[in-house]
């Protein structure tokens, strides 16, 4: 089984060197991790799930269910998702009262100091 890095990697139309660069490693780690000649390490793993928008699964190469998952569906999948969810938050904060939204922002405020 082949990891689908290389080919979330193309879709983004990125290089080893910039791939490499985002998430704090070298280009010959990435093309390494592309053949299958390294093993992933789970930091890193997670690391490339979070940057390509896929779980895990999706960067090993399998879907929920253990079978070979393809990435690109995998990823608009995930975005078109995440970009409905967005719209719904904006839409209920465009009807929100003025007072609710001010709550909203100082919370919003309170949860930043505290990361």
């Amino acid at each position: 089984m082949r990891s689908n890095i290389k080919q979330l990697r193309k879709q983004r139309n990125i290089s080893q060197k910039v791939l490499g660069e985002e998430i704090g490693l070298s280009q010959q780690v990435i093309s390494r991790m592309e053949r299958d000649r390294s093993k992933i390490q789970v930091d890193v793993l997670m690391n490339l799930a979070d940057y390509f928008h896929v779980s895990t699964d999706c960067v090993l190469g399998y879907h929920a269910n253990g079978e070979a998952g393809n990435p690109i569906e995998e990823s608009l999948k995930m975005q078109s998702a995440a970009d409905l969810e967005l719209a719904v938050m904006v839409d209920n904060l465009e009807q929100m009262d003025q007072a609710r939204r001010q709550r909203l922002w100082q919370a919003l405020a309170i949860l930043k100091r505290c990361l």
